[in-house]
């Protein structure tokens, strides 16, 4: 794949073993983020590094169409969520990634639909939680219709 020696995400995905990743395909990393203290925040990443879905291929947008609902079951699977909100920004680190994210019953109102973007970054989930979670995530992927 294609990678930019600069880049966060393309550091990360030349990880030998990153224990995040719940799901992987051709194109892309499905891993659970670190950034919040949500359970079944989801990021996919291209394994390209491209900035957006214009960079890529035919073969890429489609199969991120595809894996997109796949993630998105995958989260109501595993959290019961009501709404899943998608966003992609590449501000911060510009290589395309979605962020995937289950607003269940117990998120506050204000945190709900745009308020999410003001969900606070800190605590991240303890290292016991993340690799729980990613367990559970990996098990229903292999249990499930879910195709890597």
């Amino acid at each position: 794949m294609t990678q930019d020696a600069q880049c966060l995400i393309c550091k990360r995905q030349e990880e030998e073993s990153n224990p995040d990743i719940v799901l992987e395909t051709k194109s892309f990393v499905v891993r659970h983020s670190r950034e919040t203290n949500i359970l079944g925040y989801l990021v996919i990443e291209a394994k390209r590094h491209i900035l957006d879905l214009t960079e890529a291929s035919d073969e890429e947008a489609v199969g991120y169409g595809s894996l997109l609902k796949q993630v998105m079951s995958l989260i109501r699977k595993l959290t019961g969520a009501e709404r899943i909100y998608t966003f992609s920004l590449g501000e911060a680190v510009p290589h395309f990634h979605v962020h995937v994210i289950p607003r269940t019953d117990s998120l506050p109102r204000y945190f709900r639909g745009r308020g999410i973007m003001s969900y606070p970054l800190e605590p991240g989930l303890k290292e016991e939680q993340m690799q729980e979670v990613c367990k559970s995530l990996r098990y229903i992927v292999k249990t499930s219709a879910i195709e890597p």
